[in-house]
């Protein structure tokens, strides 16, 4: 094949030029060339002359986005105990005793006007009584929003996930009513296969009183799986949720109320859900009353903005009890979540107690971008509030969360009622047990089609 030089030479219509000229239009071509690549020895230069500084540049940049990360933090912690404290602000206005005050104080402004003989002699008798003692308004770091405090845990959580560990970490926080922790521990064990889907169960006994230390110490015995953590005194289902997430080992962490009823396949297609695409952050589960009406399929906003379960007392053959969707938020009566995502948020905000703090969670990791879901082919029973004093913090709760999410959710429950086509019924509807240790057992004949067993744990072993 003839190379190029040859084939301009003898390319047709190509003119020959005299030696003369020839000689001049090389020179002249050359100096172009030369010029250019002066020019580009001499940019090479100064890139060479620029580069030096570089790395010292990267390095403070890098510096600058950990300041500015550090800062971002402090001011999202910061907001944080702002909206609290704003919240037992409003608690505090809104209570029986500020009312009080505040008719007393205008009744002694009536009766005794500022700047009058008997308002002086009341202001010198309210003197001369008053405690010597200062009150100190300083608030010490120990005293701190529990918000605050397990962001920055005393106990260290270990991000590393060992090889053979568990795939999953049921956490389940408990306070007494030993007779549902037992059967939710055994329906637990015969709804998952730990050859099929490895897992351990974390139990918080968050200070139990009745005979459940004593129950889960036989079945903690008796189980490899099996871990107890026990606190001295209640301190709340965010703090013991919490505290069960510490010490866990799995990928994932399935957070479950000892009231709860789990059914045959549950985890597992929780977990597929979760695991189907990177961007879901919650999965939660459907639940049922225990005599089959619907509990939660997901968490809807009303036009204030409030919170509630949607389609809550509806029967289960609904459209949308059958679809797994997104929503803003699931509850955390059974909620999974993947461990380092749950930390990277701060986990459960100890600043709610008994209440919202579950949805506080799904709208931060919602804020990351994630997506919420629930699982329709996950399916639990729950009894709901059986706890003691369940509802005993739901106005500050409540308060609290419309102060920090209030201008970010979005009130949806009127758009879902539209999609699907269904007429809203009262949302008063609720369950009352009058006797729920009975009623426990018939569900678990219906789930199980067998007796609760009443015996000791040890009579069932994880080798089985």
């Amino acid at each position: 094949m003839p190379d190029q030089e040859n084939i301009r030479e003898h390319a047709p219509g190509r003119q020959e030029k005299p030696p003369e000229r020839a000689a001049d239009d090389h020179a002249d071509s050359l100096a172009p060339f030369t010029d250019a690549e002066d020019q580009q020895q001499g940019e090479g230069d100064i890139l060479v002359h620029e580069e030096l500084p570089t790395g010292d540049l990267r390095s403070e940049l890098q510096a600058a986005n950990r300041r500015l990360e550090e800062a971002s933090r402090k001011l999202h912690l910061l907001a944080n105990e702002k909206a609290e404290i704003e919240a037992e602000i409003e608690g505090i206005r809104r209570s029986t005793a500020w009312r009080f005050v505040t008719r007393f104080r205008r009744l002694k402004s009536w009766l005794l006007p500022p700047g009058t003989r008997r308002r002086r002699s009341y202001d010198g008798v309210m003197i001369r009584f008053a405690p010597t003692a200062q009150v100190s308004v300083s608030r010490p770091h120990g005293e701190r929003p529990q918000s605050l405090q397990q962001r920055t845990p005393a106990v260290s959580v270990d991000q590393s996930i060992p090889g053979d560990g568990p795939c999953c970490s049921i956490v389940i926080p408990v306070r007494n009513r030993s007779i549902f922790t037992k059967a939710c521990l055994l329906a637990v064990e015969r709804s998952v296969s730990p050859e099929k889907l490895p897992y351990e169960v974390i139990v918080v006994d968050d200070g139990s009183t009745d005979d459940t230390p004593a129950l889960l110490n036989s079945w903690c015995l008796s189980r490899k799986n099996a871990r107890v953590l026990r606190r001295a005194k209640n301190s709340g289902f965010s703090c013991a949720c919490n505290e069960g997430a510490r010490i866990a080992r799995g990928r994932h962490l399935l957070f479950l109320n000892n009231d709860t009823l789990p059914t045959p396949g549950w985890l597992e297609k929780m977990l597929e859900l979760a695991t189907a695409e990177p961007r879901v952050g919650v999965v939660g589960s459907k639940l049922l009353f225990p005599h089959g009406r619907i509990q939660h399929i997901g968490v809807a906003f009303d036009e204030d903005k409030n919170p509630s379960h949607i389609y809550r007392g509806y029967p289960p053959d609904i459209r949308p009890a059958k679809v797994s969707r997104e929503y803003q938020a699931v509850t955390g009566a059974c909620l999974l979540i993947n461990r380092e995502l749950f930390w990277s948020v701060g986990g459960l905000d100890e600043a709610f107690r008994n209440s919202y703090e579950d949805i506080d969670l799904c709208l931060k990791v919602h804020a990351l971008g994630y997506r919420i879901l629930v699982c329709a082919d996950s399916t639990i029973y729950h009894f709901e509030s059986i706890s003691e004093n369940r509802q005993a913090h739901e106005f500050r709760n409540r308060a609290l969360l419309k102060v920090r999410w209030g201008q970010l959710v979005v009130s949806d429950i009127q758009h879902w009622y539209a999609v699907d086509g269904i007429t809203r019924v009262s949302p008063a509807y609720d369950t009352w047990y009058r006797k729920p240790e009975r009623s426990l057992k018939r569900l678990w004949s219906k789930v199980y089609s067998g007796p609760l067993d009443d015996g000791e744990f040890s009579a069932v072993s994880s080798d089985e």
